[in-house]
Order: structure tokens, then sequence, then C-alpha cells
């Protein structure tokens, strides 16, 4: 079982010169982690889109989903801008 954190939006512009996306983030701590680090799933229209991680070196990796690198930097600033 995760116990949910906190639930925001951000908005991303993933493709130039098209309106920016915006995404459900859902940060929480997974109770399989026992470290207790966060997880951030990203949703869209009520669709998982994939699992973030942010290490130590505040680098974003996908966890689960299928994301391209250059998304997975994007969502992973506005999600540090919020």
């Amino acid at each position: 079982m995760q116990e949910e954190e906190e639930i925001f939006n951000v908005s991303v512009a993933i493709n130039t010169g098209l309106e920016p996306l915006t995404f459900t983030i859902t940060m929480y701590y997974p109770s399989s982690d026992p470290n207790h680090e966060r997880n951030y799933r990203v949703a869209r229209d009520n669709v998982t889109l994939g699992v973030l991680h942010q290490s130590a070196d505040d680098c974003w990796h996908l966890l689960e989903g299928n994301l391209e690198q250059e998304e997975i930097q994007a969502i992973g600033q506005a999600i540090d801008a919020h």
C-alpha cells in the first residue's frame, strides 16, 4: 500500500509551437521503498503515463511508463518549479 501525499497540476510545453499540456502529478512515498523516497505519478486525462523519480543528483528518471527523456526532463523541471 502506498500513502498518497500531494496532488497538483503542472503545465509543460512538450512540443515547440503547440499549447502546453497539463499533467496531474501525484507525489507519493511507495511503501516498498525502505528509504521512503518520493515518486511522482504523471497522468493526463485520468491515464497514467509514467512514474518519475528524482535522484540525489537532481536527475529525473522514469521508473514506469513510456515517456521520452526530453519529456521526463521537462515534466521534472515543472515539478521542481511547483
